[in-house]
Order: C-alpha cells, then structure tokens, then sequence
C-alpha cells in the first residue's frame, strides 16, 4: 500500500506562500490586483481586464472556460517536470484569478453547453448546480494542490440580510452564492479591502481579516490581525507574525522552506500489470479451491457478478483495492504467488 498511517509525521507550518491561498475582494479601485500582482512570479488569470494602468504583468485574458482550462493544464504540467529526479522550479508560482465573478460565470456557461441546454433548471434533477460548483471547485483545488500560492480577487456589494427578526446590511463579495461557497471552504484567508479616511484627510486602503456578522472575512491562523495597511508586504508581514505566534504561544512547529502539503502519496499503477497480479492471485486461489473467497473480494468492490476482465483503466483505483485486499488474502493463508 502507498498510504501507511503508522508512519505519518505531524504537520509543519511553513512561512513560505507556496500552496497557500488568498480571497480578496473589496472596492473599486481598493488596490486588488495592483497588490497581487506582487506575490512572487505571478502569472494572472485575466477574466476581467483590469489590469491596462499595471505595467510588466504576466496576463492571460480569458474569454470562456476553455481557455482557462488550457492555463491550468499547462500550470499543473509545469508543476509536475522534473530534471534527474529533482523537480524543477516553475515559471510562475502565482496564480491570480480576476475575478472569480467572471470566472464562474463562464463556468456555468461551459457546463449549459456540456448539457446541451439554456438554463441549469432545465438539466436532469437539475443536476447542472452541481456540476459547475463540482467544475468550479476542482480547477481552483487543482492549482493549490500543484504548489501554486493562489490569489483570487472579486468586487464587494453590501446586501440587507434578515436573520431571527433583524435586519443589517453585511458587505460580501460579488461571486455567485455557489462560488463563494466553493472558495470559502478552499482558501486560507478571505479579506476585504476599501479606502478610510483618517483625522488628517488621508485617504488610506485598508484590508480586513477578521469578520463579523456585517462582514465577510476571516483566516485560517487565529493570529492574524483584525486590519492591516493593504501592501502587499504588510499582508505578508501580518501572516509571518501570526506564524511565529502560533510557534512561539501554541508550539506549533515552523519552517521557511516550502512544504507540498498536498503531495500525492497514492501508487501510479499499471492497469495491464494491476490485472496481471489479480490473475496470478486468482489462479493460485482456484488451485487451493478458494475461488468463493476470491469471488467475495471482487463483489465487494466492482459488485455481485462482475468481472475483473471486464473492467477498463478508468477502474485502475477499484482494481487497486481488490489488489492490496487479495494480497491480505494471500498473506494470511500463506500462500506462494509465481
């Protein structure tokens, strides 16, 4: 088996960016995408071209869900080449998405022509919601996963919201209700950014990190401040201190190298050799007359009846599992596979 549980070692925090991801939305002209686009090597995702006053971006306008999908291929392709068993460092190790507003709005345009239909009530048990947030969550959960830092920017609107007999406005991002859900539960931090007016006339961006009931915003480290300037470097410089504050007050164990949280420890297996080994097994079971035990594996995970020979290699993980549990099998009655 590639997964061992008894050999799993505790996490470790890192102070590095790479992997960690960022919600940003806020005001017109509040200093999003002049501010992300200073994370390190960044390449922007243009669905929105705000960016003709920024000069020296890397962008990439994106006018319908294919051509973002053809980004992300080339971004995970990058992220997984190696040089002599070393992996290589990648072009960008930014990836800003602006804004996610657009962005899922051309996702479910993508899924109504994947249907063949106009509108997402008109899918089967309309099961068209499902498949954009479903096509909305793995494209931003494919890129964190490669080790990308991801930045995703939306505009913020202020909503009335009825709750328990009372009414308050709350200020909330733009994105569909779908999307924000998918984003929501991805990211590390969500924050708002706007302009305030100090005592002396000075008109400053600020950016939010805590919420409330009013307001959208919140991170992953309890340690991060409530509002910061909104540099890009004071942004880095809060998540750094809230960092050595979850080392130094809860014990947390900190480094400042990069950590691929979400490293792929599961087995490239071969369909061809995978059915093999299932053969081999099988014949040795048949010898012993214990094909009933061997058919109870099979059942178990492709269902009453069906075949390993009629499986394709879109089924590699189900003939894993009858692999490692055959294998079980064969240790327990102690038997000699040729």
């Amino acid at each position: 088996m590639a997964i061992d549980i008894f050999s799993i070692q505790p996490s470790v925090i890192s102070r590095d960016l790479s992997g960690k991801s960022f919600f940003i939305y806020g005001d017109k002209k509040s200093g999003k995408t002049s501010n992300a686009v200073k994370f390190p090597k960044p390449i922007l995702v243009a669905f929105e071209k705000g960016y003709n006053m920024l000069s020296g971006v890397m962008a990439q306008p994106i006018n319908k869900w294919k051509e973002a999908l053809d980004v992300k291929k080339q971004l995970l392709k990058d992220a997984k080449v190696v040089e002599n068993g070393e992996k290589e460092e990648t072009v960008f190790k930014t990836v800003i998405v602006d804004t996610a507003d657009l962005a899922y709005d051309m996702c479910e345009a993508y899924i109504l022509a994947k249907e063949g239909v106009e509108y997402l009530d008109e899918t089967e048990s309309k099961r068209g919601y499902k498949a954009v947030e479903r096509e909305f969550d793995t494209y931003f959960q494919e890129i964190v996963k490669a080790g990308y830092t991801l930045v995703v920017i939306s505009h913020s609107d202020t909503v009335q919201i009825k709750e328990n007999g009372e009414k308050y406005d709350r200020t909330q991002p733009t994105v569909a209700k779908r999307g924000l859900k998918v984003l929501a539960r991805l990211v590390d931090v969500i924050a708002y950014s706007t302009s305030e007016t100090d005592e002396n006339g000075n008109v400053n961006m600020v950016l939010y990190l805590r919420g409330s009931k009013e307001l959208e915003a919140g991170s992953r480290n309890k340690y991060m401040s409530a509002k910061i300037p909104f540099t890009y470097k004071a942004l880095l410089e809060d998540m750094q201190q809230a960092i050595d504050r979850l080392e130094k007050e809860d014990g947390a164990v900190v480094t400042d190298k990069p950590i691929e949280v979400y490293k792929d420890q599961s087995e490239v297996a071969d369909f061809k050799e995978t059915v093999s080994a299932i053969g081999k097994i099988a014949k040795a079971l048949n010898d012993q007359g214990m094909m009933d035990k061997y058919q109870a594996i099979t059942n178990k995970h492709l269902g009453k009846g069906k075949l390993v020979r009629d499986c394709d290699a879109s089924q590699i993980d189900l003939l894993m599992l009858i692999l490692d549990d055959l294998n079980d099998l064969v240790k327990e009655e102690g038997l000699l596979i040729e």
